[in-house]
């Protein structure tokens, strides 16, 4: 009786927690100069979705145009055919001056609540003079500015001068991601802070932030935690030798479990590159946060808890051969696939470039 308890009890514990998986099932492409009302669609760097509709924030600076949004219809069916509609774009507007100036956008990360609301994420310009500082907002179903979340001072740069805290320049909040509706939303920067960053060692992979807010009703978002996450070493394959690597997105599964990609770029020989894709499963239950602390040293915090669930590079080559790995930025829960299982959505941001393909791969979820 005692070992028929022991069995069932592992049983039950194999059934809660068993793995996730991803297995590809389909792709689609939008090419590169595709007009839709009178813009371009391309800089697709977030998506959401629900109801049937993919919602699409294009990270244009003013390139093709003003910072916009897309919704398509998606329909995925069960010979794997995926189809992406464009059926409305709406334009990110009303946001305050920055002092004398015209707000400086570099949309990044989405996330759309319930309401129709939007939450949007920017990585600022720290080109500009005065440095245009990372932001989070809201906006309406529409794209009307509404408020910002507070923003944490160790994340801010110095507005002119010397840098010696906060985000690196075009390295900020390139994930959004909520759990339960907008009660939490987390981010990340791309890349360490100015004041995390460890001289020397960049190949062995920075270590962000992932910031987390709360909805506090009336009082708005505020900052609650923050957590370390270290990014992959550097690797070297016959192809060529990877010389960055950052996060791109995330993705929550719950309040402490997220899929986390990390993005980088391989040099495969003069004036050749490529990029370099993996999704990881990041459980941040057991790492404590480091809020208080105004920089990272080594040794001194618990760093949050990862595994590797896909390769793009070495994974996806059976089923979609030798094809180039494009800069994948976007992640989003999809429709459930023919067969029942859950489908995770990821996006390619083209960057508006001819050499470069808007793909968009539909997996297969399984466990968790």
């Amino acid at each position: 009786m005692k070992l028929l308890l022991s069995l069932l009890v592992l049983s039950l514990i194999s059934v809660e927690s068993q793995a996730l998986s991803l297995e590809y099932f389909a792709e689609t492409s939008i090419p590169t100069g595709t007009k839709f009302q009178k813009t371009t669609i391309g800089g697709l760097s977030a998506i959401s979705f629900s109801n049937g509709t993919l919602t699409a924030l294009s990270d244009d600076k003013g390139r093709a145009g003003d910072p916009r949004f897309y919704e398509f219809d998606l329909t995925i069916t069960s010979d794997k055919k995926v189809t992406l509609t464009p059926k409305a774009v709406r334009f990110v507007t009303g946001l305050p001056m920055d002092g004398d100036r015209k707000a400086m956008l570099d949309p990044e990360g989405l996330v759309r609540l319930s309401s129709g609301d939007l939450i949007i994420s920017s990585e600022g310009n720290s080109d500009a003079k005065p440095r245009a500082m990372p932001r989070i907002f809201r906006t309406s179903p529409e794209g009307l500015w509404k408020s910002d979340f507070p923003m944490p001072d160790k994340f801010l740069p110095e507005a002119t001068g010397v840098e010696t805290k906060g985000i690196q320049g075009n390295l900020a909040f390139e994930s959004l991601t909520t759990w339960n509706d907008g009660q939490y939303i987390f981010t990340t920067t791309e890349a360490a802070l100015t004041q995390d960053l460890v001289n020397g060692k960049e190949a062995e992979g920075d270590t962000v932030r992932i910031l987390k807010f709360e909805d506090q009703k009336d009082k708005g978002y505020a900052p609650i935690a923050e957590y370390a996450y270290h990014i992959d070493a550097f690797n070297v394959l016959p192809a060529g030798k990877e010389v960055m690597r950052g996060v791109s997105e995330m993705l929550a599964l719950s309040e402490t479990k997220m899929l986390v990609m990390e993005r980088g770029v391989r040099v495969l020989g003069p004036k050749k590159w490529a990029q370099t894709v993996a999704i990881y499963l990041a459980d941040l239950s057991k790492a404590q946060s480091v809020h208080e602390s105004s920089k990272l040293e080594a040794g001194t915090f618990q760093p949050v808890d990862k595994v590797k669930l896909v390769d793009f590079e070495t994974d996806l080559v059976q089923v979609r051969g030798e094809k180039v790995i494009q800069n994948y930025e976007a992640m989003a829960w999809g429709p459930n696939l023919p067969d029942g299982r859950r489908s995770l959505l990821v996006m390619v941001d083209n960057n508006f470039s001819k050499a470069e393909l808007t793909e968009f791969i539909v997996f297969a979820v399984d466990g968790e």
